[in-house]
């Protein structure tokens, strides 16, 4: 099974491959979590992180399908969707590779309507009960925070922390635009 990820920083994945914010020495991307972590020590954002599942700050967050390339209401996903590289793995080859510790779903696109600060995590049994039907893009909308709480998406945890280059593939080069 093919997943996808967004990203902005194709170069530096291709040579040193897909890193969690765990194997990553200097993880630009934990800023995000501050707010919910109540802090913006990276000690404290991983504490946080780790609360939620075991092996979070291992896992890279990635999507069942890549979006279509048109305009969308939530101006991050819409960000994202033009300007970020997507970059894809095989799951199949990572498992067979014994570099997956388990997988997890977060789900949130009914409860984020009612209240995004919820979050539906639950670890996957099997890796066959991976939801493969198509996600609703044009729901991501503001109101509900990030676009990420109306798109079934999976956290991927691995033994440790990350995806060697050989593993990934881009797929769609992102648009260069000017800051």
């Amino acid at each position: 099974m093919r997943l996808y990820c967004f990203t902005f920083y194709w170069e530096k994945i291709q040579k040193e491959g897909y890193l969690s914010l765990a194997a990553n020495k200097n993880p630009k991307q934990a800023s995000v979590y501050a707010r919910k972590a109540g802090s913006d020590k990276l000690k404290d954002i991983k504490d946080y992180l780790e609360r939620q599942f075991e092996g979070r700050t291992r896992s890279i967050c990635c999507l069942t399908e890549m979006p279509e390339i048109k305009e969308y209401e939530h101006p991050y996903l819409n960000h994202i969707v033009h300007y970020a590289d997507i970059i894809s793995f095989e799951l199949d080859d990572l498992i067979k590779a014994d570099l997956v510790e388990a997988i997890w779903c977060k789900d949130c696109h009914e409860t984020a309507k009612i209240d995004y600060e919820k979050e539906n995590i639950y670890r996957l049994k099997s890796f066959d009960e991976i939801d493969t039907s198509p996600l609703p893009w044009d729901d991501a909308k503001e109101k509900y925070g990030s676009p990420y709480n109306m798109l079934r998406h999976y956290f991927i945890v691995l033994k440790k922390g990350l995806i060697p280059p050989e593993f990934i593939s881009l797929e769609r080069k992102g648009q260069v635009f000017e800051d």
